[in-house]
């Protein structure tokens, strides 16, 4: 009887999951400077079932109904105003990816990054390196991409030259470098909310290239549920529907057995 309610629980979450892409659309914002916008906001609006939005500024106007926020490249440091609109859409489950570069290009930006990440909770910090110089495939294959509910569907990344990442806390390494002591990718579960970050905006270059899941990666970064984040309300409506299929299959049975 246990197993078949974790059963009806398990496929309750994979429903809700999928209940919610086609109930309406998830909604993306893209904010930043030095890298071309339109390249991450077109390839969400293009998905079935999300929709995505470039901001001129970070503001609850600009993020109300968004689930996922592409913070990219800051040419600035991101204002107390800034921090307290984005722990707020952190706190209603928002997730927030950020994109720096390698530290012989972008030192200052990934530093910027990095002090956000601090003062929203976060505990990933950022070296100023340059490991892996050219373009590069990361496999399951060769142990690069690691075991994690975001990176289901990616066998194969094409990235380039990035800054190596520090973890702490409750933070996971996504992938790593060819030297696997080295991280390229990482996200943390920061209360309701959550933070994705990559130093290597190369990554989008090939992303509609049938030679690398680079696409699937970016979107399991707004469809997939990993620990740490809120359910949407429709899993919580399927795991009580599931558990109430067994409270009545179990009647039948006892009543069965009385006649």
């Amino acid at each position: 009887m246990k197993k078949f309610a974790l059963s009806l629980i398990a496929a309750g979450i994979t429903l809700a999951s999928s209940a919610a892409m086609s109930a309406g659309s998830r909604d993306v914002a893209v904010y930043g400077d030095r890298f071309g916008l339109n390249v991450i906001n077109n390839f969400y609006d293009n998905l079935t079932g999300a929709d995505s939005n470039i901001i001129g500024s970070l503001t609850a106007g600009n993020l109300a109904g968004v689930e996922l926020l592409w913070a990219v490249q800051p040419a600035a440091a991101y204002s107390a105003g800034d921090i307290t609109v984005m722990k707020n859409f952190m706190n209603s489950g928002g997730r927030i990816a950020f994109m720096g570069e390698h530290g012989a290009f972008a030192p200052q930006e990934n530093a910027r990054i990095a002090a956000a990440v601090t003062a929203l909770g976060g505990n990933i910090n950022i070296n100023v390196d340059f490991p892996d110089a050219g373009f590069h495939d990361a496999t399951v294959g060769n142990g690069q991409i690691l075991v994690d509910p975001l990176t289901v569907g990616v066998n194969t990344y094409n990235y380039a030259c990035f800054a190596s990442l520090v973890l702490g806390g409750n933070a996971k390494a996504l992938m790593t470098g060819i030297n696997h002591s080295l991280i390229m990718m990482a996200y943390q579960a920061v209360g309701a909310g959550s933070i994705f970050l990559i130093t290597d905006q190369n990554v989008w270059d090939n992303v509609s290239a049938a030679s690398n899941d680079n696409k699937v990666m970016f979107e399991n970064l707004l469809s997939a549920t990993v620990t740490g984040t809120t359910p949407e309300p429709e899993t919580y409506a399927l795991m009580l529907l599931g558990l109430a299929g067994v409270g009545y299959a179990a009647r039948r049975k006892a009543a069965k057995a009385e006649a």
